[in-house]
């Protein structure tokens, strides 16, 4: 089987070409956690709106005194937000928590799930970023986990990795938390780990596994149970193994499951077009009634749980603890004592709205719309929650052991070493470590590397995307691209010259809509990484090119890289481990030009509708110009079509697979909402969603045409259509359809759920674009400054840029000083230390991993890392500034005096940066000083000069700066840009007041 692997995560390369060695190293476990604690805000507060501006009438009297409080997740590029509101403070939402991992480079927009335990006193959640969606992998054991303390925000995480299910983590009545991870594959449901954890401690009290699919974990006053094989089971400790005792067969494929009083539970399962409520009481399961199906939900609440929605038909009369609330509309969560529904959490990036990313203006997530119905009242509202505002101090009034969890920093946890006991983090002096020649595991495979500035790719704005793919799809993508285009070096080509239009058996092409759903789902249009605004020029956006789970802490493992290049995320032939391998022409055009990625990755798609061809497995009337008959090529596309042996397509992405809940409605059909928990479709569907509904541009707008939808919208697969007991062993109407998730479950037959289609009744693609029309203009989201420019009226500064020679990306020509002064980069120690068993520790490996190249600042090109700890060394990044040492006096003559200016891009700069002076060895005595600069703030939003002050320099002077300080955390950006040295007569301390010792 050709398997597309679509893990798109994001690291980097090493700037640097360094001659040293190491041992591959395991991933350290990954514990730097970006939550920060807040007290819950008081109604005095006014930095937090209220959801509701008269809570007297719209609570109703007496809210003040209330118990009730809601918890709420959602995710955008900063992170898992996680909200809290009180109604005694008139359910005035706050962001109490923020999970993400910062160890984890570039990785957009995030997603994940939480639930409140039975005490209301603590949250639970699993968090990863929301392209693991895309991954079986990641969907079934990578993500995170943590518990939460509610009355301050405190966050401990979870050692383990987990599923990213919308059936974990599960909060029962008490505090305990039950979080799952599952080793199935295509080829087998494998085994189901249950690790359990007390939330008022944030500690594991016990890991245990049991074989097969397990769902549903939860606790009840009577004992933990889950859904296995389609039966409601007790769990039961057994050694280091869960045993499954079934109680019941659950009535139907489910959508929900919750503890109520005194152990019951209620499921809620799907049959045809209705969604069914359901109680098991001790002995079987009585149903309670249904409701049109999708519209209703079952959910916890203190004390029991609450059904949701559209409820006439449900009777609750004789189930204790399960309440009713007649709602209108998409139901999201409820409060714990039922008196607030919400309908919305949502950030608005998750359309594909981006915010300016390092800039001061807006930096963070800015602001979450939440939408949200008082029971009592019926009144609605909508609110802003800024997830940035100041914080309060923590309130520890709650346990929550802070020792639960503890992990050394990363670079700790590596044996001792230097022959003296010591961590290595202590051996960098170079005492006990020697220099070795490189090792060859340690090198990504990838063939074009990262932070080449002959290798930037041009962020494309989304009109010329649409473009893009207008043309490809009918081999019109012929746009000339001349030798050394965006001064990448290649040489002149076309991009379906290069990459032809693929042919497709039978004929016909790929519908546009099509490829444009997979692009904002696989990488949200970024030809270059996600540092990069339309205009930008950056690094490639790509895969786990180190093969360490896109790590930043973790050493390279050769062996597992995945070399995915830009918007299209092309693998094939772009690793040295491949058999074939693309020349250096279709390489760099792959990596440096959005056009020719397109062109390349179309050829993926066409390659499964041609393997199910040749299966003889059809799509209703098999003609492509239909979008809905690209549902099991989709399929193939992310999971893999196997074309021997067993045929057919596998489990994962079978719409009646339980990980995905029965009741959902088309992705995006609803809203802009479902994008931020995307793990509740599968790829086609997804993929479907976005064809329908445009994502967004960074300014509003929609990124590209609607197709032709005659019946309003693209029909998907029916949920049960690829269940068929003749076929695959699957039973439509089991909680569990095909147990064992093997071979047997594969489907291999042709379907068809759109009968006789003409354009009457099927989604065509609609073309903004004609064919052989040409490339439109980008549409940049920032001005770009003047390409070569002076510190105020000295046009005689030396201009010491970070490139040493200019890269015409923007077309700013020669760089007119550069062979009057030098920049030079380094990346951790550049030393390696020898470990007592005998293998090494190379530390400029871990630094480069999260070095970047942005098309900001001067001469629109600049490096930057982020601000670590000033002891982090592995992920030290040192930028030095000289004037050429030939210009510079020797150590018994009077110095040179320069007035020192340092430039500012106008976007992606935030940290403060100390800048040291260095004067060279001198008789004058002169000094080092050096200048904390505040990177956001200095720049103001603009390209700006800041003028430091003067400093005289002898042969050795120099200027350097790097990404550690006593406060880094590893968020802010550090960046290297241009420095300005204007020859000076005089000492002039300027704003850094320094200390200039020249004579």
């Amino acid at each position: 089987m050709r398997t597309r692997r679509l893990r798109r995560y994001f690291s980097a390369n090493p700037l640097l070409v360094m001659s040293v060695v190491a041992a591959s190293a395991a991933l350290a476990p990954l514990t730097s956690l970006d939550a920060t604690a807040q007290a819950a805000p008081t109604a005095s507060d006014d930095a937090t709106p209220r959801l509701f501006s008269a809570p007297g009438k719209e609570l109703g009297s007496g809210y003040t005194s209330s118990p009730d409080a809601i918890v709420q997740a959602t995710g955008d590029a900063e992170g898992l937000h996680i909200l809290a509101a009180r109604e005694s403070d008139g359910f005035s939402f706050y962001e109490i928590a923020r999970l993400n991992r910062k160890e984890l480079s570039d990785v957009g927009p995030w997603t994940g799930y939480v639930c409140t335990t039975g005490s209301g006193n603590y949250a639970a959640a699993v968090y990863a970023p929301s392209v693991w969606s895309n991954e079986p992998g990641a969907y079934e054991n990578g993500a995170f986990a943590a518990v939460i303390r509610l009355s301050d925000g405190k966050v401990t995480e979870i050692p383990d990795r987990v599923q990213l299910a919308y059936f974990t983590p599960g909060c029962g009545t008490g505090d305990e938390v039950a979080f799952t991870s599952s080793s199935a594959t295509d080829k087998s449901a494998g085994a189901t780990t249950v690790t359990s954890v007390d939330a008022a401690t944030g500690s594991v009290s016990s890991r245990r596994t049991v074989n097969g699919y397990l769902t549903h974990v939860t606790p009840t006053r009577k004992g933990t149970v889950g859904v296995l094989d389609g039966d409601l089971v007790d769990l039961k400790a057994d050694g280091k193994k869960l045993s499954a005792r079934k109680l019941a067969a659950v009535p139907g494929p489910m959508f929900a499951l919750t503890a109520s009083k005194n152990g019951t539970v209620d499921v809620g399962t799907v049959a045809g077009e209705s969604s069914i409520i359901s109680r098991y009481n001790g002995k079987d399961f009585t149903e309670l009634g249904r409701a049109p199906k999708g519209e209703v939900k079952l959910l916890p609440v203190a004390d029991g749980d609450a059904v949701v929605g559209d409820v006439k038909g449900i009777d609750t009369s004789k189930a204790p603890g399960l309440s009713k609330h007649a709602v209108d509309g998409h139901v999201a969560g409820i409060s714990r004592h039922g008196h607030l529904v919400t309908n919305s959490v949502f950030s608005e990036q998750m359309k594909g709205i981006t915010t300016r990313v390092g800039s001061p203006s807006d930096k963070g997530a800015g602001t979450l719309t939440v939408k949200a119905t008082a029971l009592k009242t019926g009144a609605k509202a909508t609110t802003l929650v800024d997830a940035d505002r100041k914080r309060p101090k923590p309130d520890s009034s709650l346990p929550l052991d802070p020792a639960a969890f503890t992990v050394a920093g990363p670079d700790d946890q590596d044996p001792l070493t230097c022959g003296e006991g010591m961590p290595e983090t202590q051996c960098l002096s170079g005492s006990g470590a020697a220099v070795y020649g490189k090792v060859g595991e340690m090198e990504s495979p990838c063939i074009v590397k990262r932070n080449d500035p002959k290798r930037q790719a041009l962020q494309a704005s989304a009109n010329m995307v649409e473009w893009a793919v207008d043309q490809a799809v009918h081999g019109t993508l012929k746009v000339a691209r001349p030798t050394n285009w965006h001064d990448t070096g290649l040489g002149a080509y076309t991009p379906q010259g290069l990459f032809p239009k693929p042919g497709l058996t039978g004929g016909g092409e790929i519908p546009a809509q099509v490829m444009l759903g997979i692009l904002a789902q696989e990488s949200n249009f970024k030809q270059a990484s996600w540092h990069s605004m339309n205009g930008d020029s950056g690094n490639v956006t790509k895969s786990d090119w180190y093969g360490n789970e896109n790590g930043i802490h973790g050493y390279p493992t050769r062996a597992k890289a995945d070399c995915g290049y830009g918007i299209a995320q092309v693998t094939t032939g772009m690793s040295e481990e491949h058999a074939e391998q693309f020349d250096t022409l279709r390489a760099g055009a792959v990596t440096t030009d959005y056009a020719a990625n397109i062109a390349a990755g179309l050829g993926i798609l066409a390659e499964k509708w041609n393997q199910l061809k040749a299966l003889g497995m059809n799509t209703n009337n098999g003609n492509p110009a239909y979008i809905e008959n690209w549902y099991t090529a989709l399929w193939g596309y992310n999971s893999g079509v196997y074309t021997s042996g067993s045929v057919g397509l596998g489990f994962f992405n079978n719409p009646i697979n339980p990980r995905y809940p029965a009741d959902r409605q088309p992705f995006l059909r609803h809203s802009y909402d479902d994008a931020s928990h995307p793990g509740d479709w599968n790829y086609p569907e997804k993929i479907f969603g976005w064809a329908e509904v445009p994502q967004m541009t960074w300014d509003g707008e929609e990124s590209y045409s609607e197709p032709n939808m005659p019946l309003g919208g693209i029909t998907a697969a029916p949920r049960t259509l690829f269940c068929n007991p003749s076929i695959n062993a699957c039973d439509p109407d089991a909680a569990d359809p095909c147990p064992s998730w093997d071979a047997k479950c594969y489907w291999d037959g042709s379907v068809n759920w759109m009968g006789s289609q003409s354009s009457s009744n099927s989604s065509t693609e609609k073309l903004n674009y004609s064919p052989g029309s040409g490339e439109p203009e980008l549409k940049s989201k920032y001005g770009h400054g003047p390409c070569i420019d002076h510190p105020s009226v000295y046009t005689n500064a030396i201009i010491v840029d970070d490139l040493g020679q200019h890269e015409d990306t923007y077309g700013c020509g020669d760089f007119e000083a550069a062979d009057d002064g030098k920049f030079t980069l380094q990346a951790g120690d550049n030393i390696t230390t020898l470990r007592d068993d005998g293998t090494f520790r190379a530390t400029p490996y871990l630094a480069p991993i999260d070095l970047h190249q942005l098309g900001a600042g001067y001469d629109h090109h600049v490096y930057f890392t982020h601000s670590y700890g000033d002891t982090d060394y592995f992920h030290k990044v040192t930028g030095r500034w000289e004037v050429n040492q030939a210009k510079l006096p020797s150590g018994d003559q009077p110095g040179q005096r320069y007035k020192v200016y340092v430039h500012l891009p106008s976007h992606g700069a935030e940290a403060v940066v100390r800048y040291n002076f260095i004067p060279g060895d001198n008789t004058a005595g002169a000094k080092s000083d050096y200048c904390r600069v505040n990177q956001g703030t200095r720049s103001a939003g603009k390209d700006t000069w800041f003028e430091m002050g003067t400093f005289s320099f002898w042969k050795g002077g120099r200027i350097e700066a790097d990404n550690l300080h006593d406060a880094g955390t590893g968020d802010d950006n550090v960046v290297f840009d241009a420095i300005a040295f204007v020859p000076f007569n005089y000492a002039e301390p300027g704003a850094c007041n320094l200390n200039d010792g020249g004579l």
